[in-house]
């Protein structure tokens, strides 16, 4: 609401006027002019596409960034909201830019954020009018009654309920697949909720409730249940916390694992110092395995250190994420047969996304992941008889990739439907553990 007011009370009317307009209609001047009369007449989708094409043609001035985040957060495209305005932070314009900024994480939900980004418009030299609405969001943050103003989070969902297609069946990390193909359901729910002021922070409880079912392959079902309970406090311009984790999986009807751990992280909500990224992470897990019954070689220790990355390349957004996992499990042996499940791991993953439209985003998928086992399998020979079979030793190290594409339909700012199709490869020196599949599943989500 405020954007709106302040998008019409100084910026939409008085700079669109002072644009540099040329002779040819089509030039980028002539497109931003066109977006502000269709942003005047109401037609968003219509003021996004010509704002848009100002920007493609070459246009980059405050006026057309400042109006096209206008557009994307009255769209509900929050993500390119943030990135349109966070182009406005080195300018004069910044005390705008951030007050937006801080309107744009309230409907993310990041009240961390949000308050950080009020906090900056109220103590930078901005305008009395904008000191003054940024003062006012503050005090509606710090209605919580919680003596520091910190916000609790408030009860939140995501759920996904999907169907798909899979072409190949996967079993347990470490084995190979099925090699047949079915269909399958898949349902994730997470959520959190803040649970009481702790120090300069709050205690939050997070869950996550995940199940894929196949009706063709019933041994190959799985189940998840996790909940973090974490330690959250706000600084400069992001959080840092850390907390215990505990999770159990399960592989069909039986009990796989069952992790009790620790995290620490810290998240940066404005990351420009480092090639110019708008958002960036590091956190640390650790965690102490139990196998289930008949699954006792899973047990042991699990570490993973995570990087995360956010940026936007022009009206291109991509995300990108490290991690190095470490495993020290106690391995399976079975006869002279040794089975080494305790990978060193390193992955990358990636994913750009393009708006097509208001409501329409698409996008590519992809990712790699090396893994390199502690100890070398001993394996008997499948080529020779079982009594002159001899057992022989192999390192297994797998090069697994990933690439694919997806598409999101927004329905409301609740609701969506997306699909997605995928290629996955894996590449073993032990060929019993080489595969391809491909996947297809179409979701629909909401959040609450």
């Amino acid at each position: 609401m405020l954007v709106n007011r302040l998008i019409l009370g100084s910026w939409l009317f008085a700079l669109a006027s002072s644009a540099v307009l040329a002779d040819d209609s089509n030039t980028p001047a002539d497109a931003f002019k066109q977006g502000v009369r269709n942003f005047q007449s109401g037609d968003l989708n219509e003021a996004r596409r010509a704002f848009e094409s100002a920007r493609t043609g070459g246009l980059e001035s405050a006026p057309l960034l400042y109006n096209l985040g206008v557009v994307y957060y009255r769209l509900a495209d929050y993500s390119l909201a943030e990135e349109t305005f966070r182009a406005l932070l080195d300018t004069k314009h910044r005390p705008l830019a951030t007050y937006n900024l801080g309107l744009v994480a309230l409907k993310q939900g990041d009240t961390t954020a949000a308050r950080a980004w009020f906090e900056q418009t109220l103590n930078s030299r901005s305008p009395d009018q904008l000191q003054a609405m940024a003062d006012l969001q503050l005090q509606k943050l710090g209605r919580s009654g919680l003596s520091d103003g910190y916000t609790l989070t408030p009860p939140n969902a995501y759920l996904i309920a999907a169907g798909g297609y899979d072409s190949n069946i996967a079993g347990l990390p470490d084995t190979s697949v099925a090699s047949e193909g079915g269909g399958f359901a898949e349902l994730l729910g997470t959520g959190s909720v803040g649970l009481a002021e702790i120090g300069s922070g709050e205690l939050r409880l997070d869950g996550v409730v995940y199940s894929r079912r196949y009706p063709s392959e019933a041994e190959f079902n799985t189940s998840l249940i996790a909940s973090d309970v974490l330690w959250i406090v706000p600084h400069g311009s992001g959080t840092r916390g850390g907390g215990v984790t505990f999770s159990q999986s399960w592989f069909d009807t039986d009990v796989f694992e069952r992790r009790y751990g620790l995290e620490g992280f810290q998240q940066w909500s404005n990351c420009d110092q480092f090639l110019g990224l708008s958002r960036c992470g590091v956190s640390l897990a650790v965690a102490q395995v139990a196998g289930g019954e008949g699954f006792e070689a899973y047990e042991g220790q699990w570490y993973k250190l995570r990087l995360t990355a956010q940026r936007a390349l022009g009206v291109w957004y991509w995300r990108g994420e490290y991690s190095f996992e470490l495993n020290n499990r106690d391995d399976f042996v079975a006869g002279d047969e040794f089975y080494s499940v305790s990978p060193r791991r390193h992955e990358l993953a990636l994913s750009l996304r393009y708006p097509v439209s208001s409501q329409l985003t698409a996008g590519w998928s992809g990712g790699y992941r090396y893994s390199r086992y502690r100890d070398p399998h001993r394996l008997l020979e499948t080529d020779a008889p079982v009594e002159e079979a001899a057992v022989v030793e192999q390192q297994r190290v797998d090069r697994w990739f990933e690439t694919g594409l997806f598409a999101e339909q927004r329905l409301s700012d609740r609701w969506l439907v997306r699909a997605e199709w995928a290629i996955q490869d894996n590449n073993s020196r032990i060929a019993r553990y080489d595969y391809q599949r491909h996947t297809f599943m179409a979701s629909l989500e909401a959040s609450f």
